[in-house]
């Protein structure tokens, strides 16, 4: 049985060493987790996702800080949850064109 928990952080957003978290996607089951966070660059945010279980990283997208609260909006109204594992839900979310 599938037994995850969306977590986000947002509004309690902290930039520590240049980076923010976002939010994160916990399978309870296998104990990995999907974390979608921004590293600041110059004028914007680079978000990125990691996979606890692999250690891959991808970027997502970049977005200014006022487009943060918007992403995370787009990604809760996608169906991402109704995936069927941890590894479906990541490919999903690398596959949504937001931006």
């Amino acid at each position: 049985m599938l037994n995850i928990n969306v977590l986000y952080i947002y509004p309690k957003i902290m930039e520590i060493n240049n980076e923010i978290n976002l939010f994160r996607i916990v399978d309870n089951n296998i104990k990995e987790t999907l974390v979608i966070y921004g590293e600041k660059q110059i004028t914007n945010y680079k978000i990125l996702m990691i996979n606890t279980m692999s250690g891959e990283i991808n970027t997502i997208c970049e977005i200014n800080e006022s487009e943060i609260e918007s992403f995370i909006e787009n990604i809760k109204v996608k169906d991402i949850i109704s995936q069927k594992d941890l590894n479906s839900m990541e490919k999903y979310i690398l596959n949504l064109t937001i931006y």
